[in-house]
């Protein structure tokens, strides 16, 4: 008897008929392959959710965001087949051990970035075209259409804000923003309504640039849903807040202080998931730190 990766290899080899990368993401196999990205998911409810993406994607390139088209799908099979887009990515565009070609020089520190450390030509086309981008995809489509459809609010919104604060107390972060952390409690817990349809995970391990900056594509909408708009743009402050302003400038009207509580509440998931002894904990309560002593 095949073992359940082995029948999902099968499934994938037959939809893409070409050799691939195979890994696991949550309910559902990944396959790469030269231009094509493929998911076979493991039941009816992981293959729901791959139809909503399906859906959504569709939605979006009709908006004008550069999504991947959907190839082909196999319902039986529960696979789904993606065009594959290309250009840099993840640290290809920005690292936090080496220098990032989001700055001139050396990679300043996270303080020294919230403190409104220049960008390159390269760092401010970027941080444009995330704002252009968030902006696109809030208004593709609405909550109503959306929730017609079967798409429910984001894990976002679910975030046990009391624990990370606890964590964050024994950690080695400063004492100033624990006691932010503590005084913001009641602030972070309460979030604005649900008002658009978002990526979610909008960072740049989920969309891809040009050499000149200009980005050209975004996928992995596995944590797409409703929730509030500026929870797209909760990454952009890590980055800076150079490239915050210049986000905030494309992407239109938008709530600063909401976008604030979403970063802050970002870092402080991040606690709760790369904890003491991970390769990331030392860099996430520095982020965290910095993040609490200069945005609240």
């Amino acid at each position: 008897m095949q073992s359940d990766e082995q029948q999902a290899r099968a499934r994938l080899h037959a939809a893409l008929g070409m050799p691939f990368e195979m890994s696991r993401r949550e309910a559902r196999w990944l396959a790469l392959s030269g231009d094509q990205i493929a998911f076979a998911a493991d039941d009816d409810i992981a293959w729901r959710r791959l139809e909503l993406e399906g859906w959504l994607l569709a939605r979006w390139r009709a908006a004008g965001v550069p999504a991947p088209r959907i190839v082909r799908e196999d319902a039986r099979q529960r696979v789904q087949v993606r065009e594959r887009l290309h250009g840099l990515s993840g640290t290809e565009i920005h690292c936090e051990w080496a220098a990032s070609p989001l700055y001139p020089g050396e990679l300043p520190d996270v303080w020294s970035r919230l403190d409104d450390a220049p960008l390159s030509t390269f760092g401010e086309r970027v941080a444009a075209g995330y704002g252009e981008l968030a902006a696109r995809i809030r208004s593709a489509v609405s909550v109503v259409d959306a929730s017609a459809a079967g798409l429910g609010l984001t894990s976002r919104r679910t975030i046990d804000i009391d624990d990370a604060i606890a964590r964050l107390q024994v950690s080695e972060g400063s004492t100033a923003a624990k006691v932010a952390a503590v005084r913001a409690r009641d602030w972070l817990v309460a979030l604005p309504p649900p008002d658009a349809v978002i990526h979610a995970d909008l960072h740049f391990f989920n969309f891809c640039v040009a050499p000149d900056g200009s980005i050209t594509g975004v996928f992995d909408l596995g944590d797409a849903g409703i929730d509030t708009a500026a929870q797209d743009l909760s990454h952009v402050y890590s980055l800076g807040s150079r490239f915050a302003a210049i986000a905030f400038e494309a992407y239109g009207p938008v709530d600063v202080e909401h976008v604030r509580r979403a970063h802050l509440r970002s870092a402080l998931d991040h606690v709760l998931s790369h904890g003491p002894g991970t390769p990331r904990h030392a860099g996430i309560i520095e982020w965290t730190t910095a993040a609490f002593e200069r945005l609240l």
